[in-house]
């Protein structure tokens, strides 16, 4: 199923054009940071209450691009990060409803680093599939510890965990680990680099902060609440002035291995600022105790405040080591060819990238084709075209179409406060037919779902819960909580069979390791749920079994053709209530 490119090694020599001066005989490192839902708040990008000095620090010694964007959620943001490709190409286009899996043929960052020689290690949040061949360690990271699903707590998450002392997997084992997450992501970051293998490393560090359930120890969020922030707020400004404190930790531990210089590191986050924080008014305006880098919106939000963003690239032995900013218009997209053109690396014609390789912007010259350049991001809703044109926008160069009706000139207006649409009809013209080039080319792509593989020999045994279910419209459960609250959205999940035989599934409401009943709740005092009846359908064939609401669990054997089909689980309680087994095992056993 993977298409793997075996890539030829450059020698490595002194570079012509915009990098003649800055060749060097060795490969460098690579260090790719991606925060969740951070927005622009960092002291040196005006956040008048942040102290973030580490940072601060990395910032005077890097180039700024002041005119980068990301996707508006996380999932999208992050699969444009490890294929250079529009999100929406790799079918991971939302954080839930069955779209949040990326293509097991799509080759990553990680997969051609590490055919050219590199060691590669992924820390932290990945949120591009939980289950063989979607993992990390499955698309070319040799190490990774991490938590599952889109954020600790949530619902394929070890149970319990809680960003302090967790269990995350390492290399797919569940292990415990003792420390807050953001600590533990940066230890495991700072272990892996010391760990002296005389090969280069590309690391891929993705803190969980601060995304959601927001925590923090009370050290850092106190002083906040002090200075009359909101609570909220307060853990939210907490969570980044650990993560800068952190940020000195790995600068030190680069300093002392002697690799600092000769190491690139690109710092960014992958959508605006997380609505909880307070910063915001329901408009997307700034609050008076609010910070929003005077731009509109925040996560979600097609608006600049939604997704243009802060990123940091540093390279002191590759003269990358004083501070200038980049305005030309550039984004996610353009990480993965950029880095490789860094470390001189060959991107194969067929990768058939969307992103370009930023390179001469970084030493001052223009990015060929620049002044033409577009950029389309999308939060499409589902997989109908009809809905196609949910929350946009089209960035050209200093136009913004938004929604496909509204156009700002961010140039004079980066509050985005007055549509100009009504007066500048052939702009507007000229925004659409960007958009509708792009949609032609993307359509097919959002039609075809990524399906969970079911009898291949690598992924013998997978784990699958109602995060991935395939929803029109509205979310099955994907928090822990949902299920106390017994969430009964319920879909299907969409499945290959590549191997006729005999399977086994396994349905649980909880995580079958956790040895809960059906019918107990986990923390919260809610009614029982008196399981009476398990059902489970895949293609044409359904099969129902009485149960005991003391059972934790319930097993059905099938025998399965090959093919596509569709898979969906019901628990139905003595009065009739039917919610979805959140859980399911499923293993080909002959």
């Amino acid at each position: 199923m993977k298409k793997y490119f075996y890539l030829l090694l450059i020698p490595l020599f002194i570079l012509v054009s915009c990098k003649s001066t800055q060749a060097t005989q060795e490969k460098p490192n690579v260090i790719i940071i991606m925060t969740d839902d951070q927005g622009n708040n960092l002291e040196c990008l005006g956040n008048p209450w942040l102290k973030t000095p580490n940072i601060n620090q990395m910032a005077e010694e890097s180039v700024q691009l002041t005119n980068f964007h990301q996707d508006m959620l996380c999932t999208p943001s992050r699969a444009s990060l490890m294929t250079g490709r529009n999100a929406i190409r790799t079918g991971a286009w939302r954080t839930s409803r069955g779209r949040s899996m990326m293509r097991a043929e799509e080759v990553t960052i990680a997969e051609i680093f590490k055919e050219n020689g590199y060691r590669t290690g992924q820390f932290g949040k990945w949120h591009l599939g939980d289950t063989w061949p979607f993992r990390s360690q499955d698309q070319g990271f040799e190490e990774v510890v991490g938590h599952l699903c889109g954020g600790i707590g949530q619902i394929s998450d070890h149970w319990g965990n809680d960003y302090f002392d967790d269990v995350y997997q390492h290399n797919g084992v569940p292990e415990q680990y003792e420390g807050y997450c953001t600590d533990v992501f940066f230890n495991e970051t700072i272990r892996f680099i010391k760990e002296e293998k005389g090969l280069p490393f590309m690391i891929y560090l993705a803190p969980n902060v601060t995304h959601l359930p927001a925590n923090v120890a009370e050290e850092y969020s106190k002083p906040w609440e002090e200075k009359g922030h909101p609570p909220k707020q307060a853990i939210y400004y907490g969570m980044i002035t650990n993560l800068d404190e952190n940020m000195g930790r790995l600068m030190k531990a680069l300093d002392e291995e002697g690799i600092k210089d000769n190491t690139i590191i690109v710092y960014t986050t992958d959508d605006g600022t997380a609505g909880y924080a307070s910063q915001f008014d329901e408009n997307g305006w700034p609050t008076e105790q609010g910070f929003n880098m005077g731009q509109r919106g925040g996560k979600g939000s097609s608006y600049e405040g939604g997704h243009r963003l802060f990123s940091f690239i540093t390279w002191p032995e590759g003269g990358l080591n004083k501070r200038k900013e980049v305005n030309e218009l550039t984004g996610v997209i353009d990480v993965m060819p950029t880095v490789l053109d860094l470390c001189n690396i060959e991107v194969p014609e067929n990768l058939d990238l969307d992103g370009v390789s930023i390179t001469p912007a970084l030493y001052g010259k223009k990015i060929p084709g620049s002044g033409e350049r577009s950029i389309v991001i999308s939060k499409f809703n589902n997989d109908e075209s009809d809905t196609l044109t949910g929350n946009m926008c089209v960035m050209y160069k200093d136009w913004r179409m938004n929604h496909l009706w509204e156009l700002y000139n961010v140039a004079d207006d980066r509050e985005q406060r007055n549509d100009i649409s009504g007066t500048n009809p052939l702009v507007m013209d000229q925004m659409k037919e960007i958009y509708n080039k792009w949609l032609s080319h993307t359509t097919g792509d959002i039609k075809d779902p990524v399906r969970f593989i079911l009898g291949d020999p690598r992924g013998k045994k997978i784990s699958l819960t109602t995060q991935d279910t395939y929803m029109p419209k509205g979310n099955s459960a994907f928090a822990q909580s949902h299920i106390s609250d017994l969430n009964d959205k319920n879909g299907p999940w969409k499945v290959k069979i590549v191997t006729k035989g005999h399977y086994r599934f396994t349905l649980s409401r909880y995580p079958i390791y956790t040895g809960i009943p059906f019918n107990k709740n986990y923390k919260k005092d809610f009614e029982n749920f008196d399981a009476a009846v398990a059902k489970v359908a895949i293609g044409d064939q359904i099969s129902e079994m009485k149960i005991k609401a003391t059972d934790s669990k319930v097993v059905f054997e099938m025998d399965l053709e090959q093919g596509d089909a569709d898979l969906q689980t019901w628990l139905i309680s003595s009065e009739g209530k039917e919610i979805p087994s959140y859980f399911v095992d499923i293993e080909i056993i002959n």
